[in-house]
């Protein structure tokens, strides 16, 4: 059976967020090799940093502690307390890691308005 090579972290292809988010939700099912994980976990760790100020730009202009300015204020904590966790060991442990990044993405996307 041949093996598949995949391209180190720093030289693949930027995947569309759709896909990016949906390759890191199916993680722990799919269980991807080491060097598929650091790929993912790696875009999605910039995608966040990347969306993280224009959450917070957005809580910045809302009338504090209204309905809007809470959810994206746990938007923001719980993707901070996200980047700061390291990928798990296993592949089960980084699928979840993964996991939680997506869905933290995913959730500042949706305030960022979509963009991707």
């Amino acid at each position: 059976m041949p093996t598949i090579q995949n391209p180190a972290p720093e030289t693949a292809e930027k995947l569309p967020l759709p896909d990016l988010m949906k390759a890191a939700l199916g993680a722990t099912r799919e269980r991807p090799d080491e060097t598929v994980r650091a790929r993912l976990n790696l875009q999605l760790r910039t995608e966040i940093g990347r969306l993280l100020p224009l959450v917070q730009a957005q809580m910045d202009a809302i009338t504090p502690r209204t309905r809007a300015w809470y959810a994206r204020d746990a938007a923001i904590d719980l993707a901070k307390d996200e980047l700061a966790k390291q990928i798990g060991p296993s592949p089960t442990a980084a699928g979840l890691s993964l996991a939680s990044l997506a869905r933290s993405l995913h959730t500042l996307d949706e305030f960022a308005g979509g963009e991707s």
